[in-house]
């Protein structure tokens, strides 16, 4: 008795792993920087991409007949490659040119269509300086 239920223990351990590790791997994917899409891309489209990047002006934001935002995005860290970006939907509240952005779509024809676009928090607290404007 004391087997067999060992044995349905770990039988069950093995297909939950199993299914784990097929649900992250098919749904994860790598953060890419815009110098390495434009790198890999090469003249080819990348379907299921996460691209994290610094959004750059010039931005559009289209509401009318369908919301579209329109933008690029480069290296946080440097660099003046930009690859630009198509999101049908609303924009978020915290998006901004110089604030930090992850994009989760497809690259294709050279642009990132974007499925998700998410902002990020700044990497850092900074105090409000004495009678200047509020930071958006």
């Amino acid at each position: 008795m004391g087997r067999i239920f060992v044995s349905l223990v770990t039988l069950f351990i093995v297909i939950g792993a199993t299914v784990v590790y097929w649900v992250t791997t098919g749904t994860s994917s790598l953060v890419l920087m815009p110098s390495e899409l434009i790198a890999k891309a090469e003249a080819k489209d990348l379907p299921r991409i996460r691209i994290g990047g610094r959004v750059v002006e010039p931005i559009s934001y289209q509401t009318e007949p369908s919301m579209v935002l329109r933008f690029s995005v480069k290296d946080p860290k440097g660099g003046e490659q930009t690859v630009p970006v198509v999101y049908e939907g609303l924009k978020p509240d915290m998006f901004a040119a110089g604030r930090d952005v992850l994009i989760d779509g497809d690259f294709v024809g050279g642009t990132v269509r974007a499925a998700k676009l998410q902002t990020q928090c700044p990497s850092k607290y900074e105090p409000a300086v004495p009678g200047a404007a509020p930071k958006q």
